[in-house]
Formats: C-alpha cells, sequence, structure tokens
C-alpha cells in the first residue's frame, strides 16, 4: 500500500463575498500584488537558505539493550513504551501474489530508519528457512535481533516447502507479532525445490528459494532500473546480528583476507565488487569437484581458468554473501543453474555453497572476503573475527549492548551452529526444544559474567563417560565465554518480547532457570545425561 500524498491544505484570508465591489477595492490592487510579490521572494530566499545547509552527521543510536523485569505489572507499559519510540505501529497489510504459491506478508507502516544520506542504497536481508518449528524460532530470533540492531532496510525470510497448515500459521505469526518489530520484515513463501534434481537435497531451496523471490516477489526483472542498484545480502537463520550490516565498510573494523587482488580501493559493495565472509573450505570447489561435468556447457568458463591464488583467496566464501542487485541477480541465476551439477558429482553439506563460488568464478566476479563478518568456531585459527574478541577487556565479554561505540568493536554475526560449552555453561541450537518460546517454558539460566575465571574446562551434556573434563585453552575460554554469554543474554531477549507480545496475562513463565545438566557444580555428576526437555 503506497503512503497517500500529504493533502496541501490553501487558506484564505481577509476574503468578505459579501461586500460590494468598489473604487477602494480597486485602488488596493497595487499594493496587494507588491506584498504578493515580496512574500515570493522571501519564500525563495528561505527555501535557498535551507536547501544550501550542510546535512546534519547521524547521531549515535541511543543504548536499547534490554532493561527486562519478570514484574509483570511493569512489563506492558515497558514494552509499549519501547515501541512507541521505534515508531513501530503494528498495522498489517497482506499482499497476496497467486504465482506458484507466493504469498509475501509484510507491515503497512512506512517508517524506515533515516539513514540521513539520500545516495545510501535500499537494503534488502535475506534468509532462507523450511517451515518447521525448529526453523520459526530461529526466524524470531533473526527478525527481533535485526530490529535490536536498528538493521536499515528490508529483512526478508523467504520459507519453502510449506503445507498449507504451516503456510496459515507463519501468516498469521506475522500478522500478528513479527510487524510489531518493523514493517520492513516480511516473508515470501516459495514451493519445494528439494528434488529439483530428482532425489532429495534440501538445501537447493536456498538457491533456488531465493531466485524464486528475486523473480517473483521483488520483480526483479520488471524493475530491474531501480533494483540493480539496490543491496542485497544472503545470511542463515541461524545467525544472530550483533551490529546493523550495510554495503559501506570505510570506517569499519572489518578484517579483509588477503590477497593478491589486494583489498578494495573503495571499501564498499559496488557492481563488480561482492563481499562475502571466508569460510575454512578454501579452494574446495575448485579441487573437489569435477569441473567438467559442472561446467560441460561452458567449456570456456572463467572459472576453469581461475589461478589457484584466486580459488583459495577471492572464492572460498559464503554467508554474509553482498552484492548489487545487478550482481546478486546474475550470480543466483548461474547458481541455480550450476548447483545440481556440483550435486551430482558432490553430495555433501557444503555442495551449495560451492554451486555459489563456482557460479561467481563463472561470471568472473571475484570477491573481497571478510575474515571479520562473523564468529562461529571458537578453535579455528584464522578466517573469523575472533581476533575482534580475543581483544576486548574482560567486562565487555558479557556485556549485551547496542550502543554503536560498543558495537563498532564487534563482528557482525554470531552464527551459532556449533555448540558451545564452558564448565557446565552451555548453549546448542540442537538442543533446545523448538517450543522454548512457549508462555510456559522457563528462560535460560545466565551465567555470572566472570565464568572465564572459574573454567578451564567444559563438560558435555552428552558426554560418555558423563562427567569428563575436557581442557580449554585461555584464548578458547574466552571465545566460549563471550558466545554463552552473549547467546544466552539475546535469546532470552527474543523469547521474553515474544511471551509479552503472545501469553495471556499471568500465564508467562519469565523464570531464568533451565540448564542443559543437572547441577552446574561440575564434581556432582548424578543423574546422568539430561536431555533438552525443560
Amino acid at each position: 500500500m503506497m503512503r497517500q500524498p500529504i493533502r496541501q491544505i490553501s487558506h484564505i484570508t481577509g476574503a468578505n463575498t459579501n461586500q460590494p465591489k468598489s473604487r477602494r477595492k480597486c485602488t488596493r490592487e497595487p499594493i496587494r500584488l507588491f506584498v504578493g510579490l515580496s512574500l515570493i521572494w522571501i519564500i525563495v530566499f528561505v527555501t535557498k537558505f535551507y536547501s544550501d545547509q550542510p546535512q546534519q552527521p547521524l547521531q549515535s543510536r541511543k543504548d536499547v539493550s534490554p532493561n527486562h523485569n519478570n514484574t509483570e505489572s511493569n512489563r506492558p507499559q515497558q514494552q509499549e513504551q519501547e515501541l512507541s519510540d521505534n515508531n513501530l505501529v503494528p498495522n498489517l497489510r497482506l499482499n497476496a501474489l497467486d504465482i506458484n504459491n507466493v504469498d509475501i506478508i509484510s507491515g503497512s507502516n512506512d517508517t524506515q530508519l533515516n539513514n540521513g544520506n539520500n545516495d545510501f542504497p535500499e537494503h534488502y536481508m535475506v534468509f532462507s528457512t523450511d517451515c518447521t518449528a525448529y526453523q520459526d524460532w530461529q526466524a524470531l530470533v533473526f527478525f527481533y535481533n535485526a530490529h535490536k540492531v536498528q538493521q536499515p532496510g528490508h529483512v526478508i525470510r523467504i520459507a519453502s516447502a510449506c503445507s498449507e497448515q504451516q503456510q496459515e500459521e507463519i501468516i498469521k505469526f506475522h500478522e500478528t507479532t513479527i510487524s510489531k518489530l518493523s514493517s520492513k520484515f516480511s516473508v515470501h513463501f516459495t514451493p519445494d525445490f528439494s528434488k529439483v534434481s530428482g532425489d532429495n537435497y534440501k538445501y537447493y531451496n536456498k538457491p533456488f528459494g531465493i531466485q524464486h523471490w528475486l523473480e517473483h516477489g521483488m520483480k526483479y526483472t520488471e524493475n530491474k532500473d531501480k533494483l540493480e542498484d539496490a543491496i542485497i545480502m544472503i545470511l542463515d537463520p541461524d545467525m544472530i546480528l550483533l551490529r546493523p550490516l550495510t554495503y559501506d565498510f570505510t570506517d569499519s573494523n572489518v578484517l579483509i583476507h588477503k590477497s593478491k587482488k589486494g583489498a578494495p580501493k573503495i571499501r564498499k559493495v559496488m557492481h563488480g565488487q561482492p563481499w562475502a565472509s571466508l569460510y575454512a573450505f578454501g579452494d574446495g570447489p575448485f579441487r573437489s569437484v569435477d569441473l567438467k561435468h559442472v561446467f560441460a556447457n561452458h567449456t570456456n568458463s572463467p572459472a576453469l581458468r581461475a589461478t589457484k591464488e584466486e580459488q583459495s583467496n577471492n572464492y572460498p566464501g559464503g554467508p554474509p554473501y553482498m552484492a548489487t542487485g545487478r550482481d546478486m541477480h546474475a550470480i543466483v541465476a548461474s547458481w541455480t543453474e550450476l548447483v545440481t551439477r556440483v550435486h551430482d558429482v558432490y553430495q555433501h553439506l557444503l555442495g551449495e555453497m560451492f554451486g555459489w563460488s563456482l557460479a561467481a568464478a563463472h561470471l568472473g566476479l571475484p570477491h573481497t572476503l571478510a575474515e571479520s563478518f562473523m564468529i562461529s568456531a571458537v578453535d579455528i585459527g584464522s578466517g573469523e573475527g575472533w581476533p575482534l574478541i580475543d581483544a576486548l577487556k574482560q567486562d565487555d565479554i558479557c556485556e549485551y549492548s547496542t550502543l554503536k561505540e560498543k558495537e563498532d568493536q564487534l563482528p557482525y554475526v554470531i552464527h551459532y551452529c556449533q555448540n558451545y560449552w564452558l564448565g557446565k555453561w552451555f548453549v546448542g541450537k540442537y538442543r533446545l526444544d523448538s517450543d522454548f518460546l512457549s508462555c510456559e517454558k522457563p528462560l535460560l539460566l545466565e551465567p555470572p559474567k566472570d565464568i572465564g575465571s572459574q573454567y578451564d574446562f567444559y563438560i558435555k551434556p552428552g558426554g560418555k563417560p558423563y562427567g569428563t573434563k575436557e581442557r580449554l585453552s585461555k584464548t578458547v575460554v574466552k571465545r566460549e565465554q563471550f558466545i554463552i554469554c552473549q547467546m544466552i543474554a539475546r535469546l532470552n531477549d527474543a523469547a521474553t518480547w515474544f511471551k509479552d507480545q503472545t501469553c495471556e496475562k499471568g500465564t508467562a513463565n519469565y523464570e531464568k532457570s533451565f540448564f542443559f545438566h543437572h547441577s552446574l557444580d561440575p564434581n556432582n555428576n548424578e543423574g546422568g545425561e539430561k536431555t533438552a526437555k525443560w
């Protein structure tokens, strides 16, 4: 729904329609003409004066870190104030496109963060999911943290292979809940693409789902002139934004992977200059895949001429992927063409990522690879943003703040695809119940801020034999502490907000009490392994 133009109001003053015409009225015309011309010149002068004034710089964002209170009597007022402060009016609309089972849900409030720069391109951040409860909670956490860090632009969940009931539930979820976070948050539904090559490879839903969104949701071909300069970013659902992610890294602490090509002179996502996070598979797409088969229809592909150095330093990228609309549309088209041929000869987890790398190489689009877009594996030697965490003061490790000066010290996302543990403190997405957001379920017990000084080992919830202490280096201890503190705090924050919106008064459980062992005492191992059930 387009915003209605502001109606212009004309004021009529000094008119008396009952006054008879007279010579006195005629003699006032020159004076009125003079006054009218004077007013016109004043308006022109004032308009020119203000248009020549420089734009005001962006102000630092206020700290919107959580201040949840488990006393329900003051909770609704606090939440109402938070939404009011961000001008987020929960007023919904539904746009339905009857194209291959597509629906797009988005809010009607057109309010968006003002970046203070008319040249700032429109941003679209997408993540691909299925339609299970397991990825519903990840989607909520993704949307909530995008709101928390004030991510500019649109954030879109691409949901593939939904049943009719699942689609109805997700639509209702967006109408009643997600819309309150931002009118720019939406969902796009696609068919199930997992069997496009005859077998069942669920990761096809990412490239083909994104292509479906580009063509049927964005209508890229029809709107090419408007969208080719936009910035499109692809993330994973199990990512939590720690700070806003935009196309401009001019003043960022981003760590750029070294390559013969060198860091870009202009540190921005531009045409011909896509960015991605460095991943540890190196030249795997070129080494582990039968390239003759993949490029059987493109025997002169530039990908076949990529040097070893380029293969290792410009193409081993993964989410967050970032490109202009023009480049993203081209890469995704090539990605969907090549990924099935990659899967023919490489039927493993990383096949769809290898397909992206080869598609980019086929188009001659080497990436600027960032080593600090994300943190994920605490024991990785290099290639992730851990040096930024290693440099933090101990007091900042467990601090949950959205003050810009605090955020600017951090990587951009936590990619929580691993297990994280320290002592008996633990968090891992596979052990979280899919309904942990439910009204009756407790929140996670939050660790003390000094857990890094208490333990130099971990005990697995499912270790064999249970209670075995596995040692950690001092560096890894600090990294585990950061992830555990930040993940639990942000999961609790999102869950608290969700309960505020959806639970009837008096039914929400805000107690921070759940943990993944029977006891936090490392020397008390009674009860053995504990399941994830609350």
